[in-house]
């Protein structure tokens, strides 16, 4: 096991990564051989992925199609007002981290435009300066990942262009502009997800 990771940072990226079998049971015995640890830190490990539904009764998490929509309804409530929240606070520092992600989601590889995707929708939920709702947003960051990667990895058409007439709502200070494309870009990861379910 790599050092520098921690136990938690290792499994999560594993199961992110597709290192696990999302047939067979993750037993605390299994892992803890895996990860070359005793039990009691495996069983910590498995509760904070439970919580970030990653994982659920010792399986890797597959969202049925309501899971995902009840998700996907959350992770909008909270986009539209983070938009709302950029409009009216982001300077022209935060525009041009955006507008610099966009650019590495157009020319890197696929591994960089995840990257660079993840980046935009974090940097626009930091507008939002509220802990409980950074919080809530966190504790789906995981499995929102897993949706991002089958956007991307699946190419769904003009994801980068979306995000670039997003940023410039945001530099028209046009707040319902912004919220109506947050919501359609989500809506259409959403249904570009359930697609390939």
């Amino acid at each position: 096991m790599e050092r520098n990771l921690s136990l938690y940072e290792k499994v999560r990226e594993d199961i992110l990564s597709g290192e696990f079998d999302e047939k067979e049971k993750m037993t605390e015995i299994k892992l803890a051989k895996k990860y070359e640890v005793s039990r009691t830190p495996i069983r910590e490990v498995l509760k904070q992925l439970e919580f970030e539904y990653l994982v659920k009764n010792g399986y890797i998490y597959k969202p049925s199609p309501e899971d995902y929509r009840n998700l996907f309804e959350m992770r909008t409530l909270i986009e539209t007002h983070a938009i709302e929240k950029a409009i009216l606070l982001f300077g022209p520092s935060d525009i041009n981290d955006l507008k610099n992600s966009i650019e590495k989601a157009y020319a890197g590889p696929e591994d960089e435009t995840l990257s660079a995707n993840k980046y935009f929708h974090d940097k626009l939920i930091s507008s939002i300066r509220n802990p409980f709702l950074s919080e809530t947003y966190e504790r789906m960051n995981s499995i929102i990942y897993l949706f991002s990667r089958t956007v991307v990895e699946r190419q769904r058409p003009n994801l980068i262009e979306e995000h670039a007439q997003i940023v410039e709502a945001i530099e028209e200070r046009d707040v319902a502009k912004g919220k109506r494309l947050i919501k359609e870009h989500l809506d259409k990861d959403l249904e570009f997800s359930l697609y390939y379910m």
